[in-house]
């Protein structure tokens, strides 16, 4: 996410409350980039009620189908950099059944996707989990975006499996970018654990993480990390495709 130019956001059909649309303007203010909203129906009777709602300037797309198909969709063909959904706070939804609007668009999305409970606009710590691959890169540099649009602080998080008695530990911090080397958190334990737990003790308002792109929501899918941490995050998250 080299940088923010077109930004697309999903709304509920019918009118348009605050969510998430507001936070999206207020980041899109910030990147100075452009705003289409997109509206997906389940059937072309309940489309409609949505444009008298909408900030003078912004477009309005409708569509009907499955809305997670249809936002990558949308997102891919008018060359979204990022996708801008709501969510509610956590809970203990089944993702392999009812179809997740929210996992279903970040599996298929092609860009990243920021997930905002209502209200949020304002981003002040954002944390980065980062498991020292390849990948990391890409979700440091997500992360880093946000932070100078919003002037916030950025750290990393690096969760290491537990060492064993008589075996040397393996930090793997030369595998992170130097941009944030100093500002990680190294961890042992559970992933999702230890990253939730550093959200909240550190008051991060954004977390940011990379979620595999592909593949039909499973039993294994859903108790991947990205896919608990997009369960369970307490506030606003980022997912970068990788």
């Amino acid at each position: 996410m080299p940088a923010l130019r077109n930004i697309l956001v999903a709304v509920k059909p019918g009118a348009v409350d605050s969510h998430p649309l507001q936070s999206a303007m207020a980041l899109a203010t910030r990147a100075r980039a452009r705003v289409t909203v997109l509206s997906v129906a389940d059937s072309r009777r309940s489309r409609g009620g949505t444009e008298a709602s909408l900030p003078q300037g912004v477009p309005l797309h409708t569509a009907v189908g499955i809305p997670a198909i249809e936002i990558a969709r949308e997102a891919e063909s008018r060359g979204a950099d990022l996708i801008v959904l709501g969510r509610e706070r956590p809970t203990q939804v089944d993702l392999r059944h009812g179809g997740d609007t929210v996992e279903g668009t970040v599996r298929r999305a092609r860009v990243p996707c920021v997930l905002l409970p209502r209200g949020h606009q304002e981003f002040g710590r954002v944390l980065a989990a980062v498991d020292g691959g390849p990948d990391s890169g890409e979700v440091i540099a997500a992360a880093l975006l946000v932070g100078r649009l919003f002037d916030a602080a950025v750290r990393a998080v690096q969760v290491e499996a537990p060492v064993l008695a008589g075996v040397g530990a393996s930090t793997g911090l030369h595998e992170l970018p130097s941009a944030l080397g100093d500002e990680t958190i190294v961890c042992q334990g559970d992933p999702v654990s230890e990253i939730l737990r550093v959200v909240r003790e550190g008051d991060f308002d954004l977390l940011v993480f990379g979620h595999h792109r592909g593949g039909p929501v499973s039993a294994h899918a859903t108790s991947g990390v990205a896919a608990r941490l997009l369960q369970r995050a307490p506030g606003a998250v980022l997912t970068v495709p990788i």
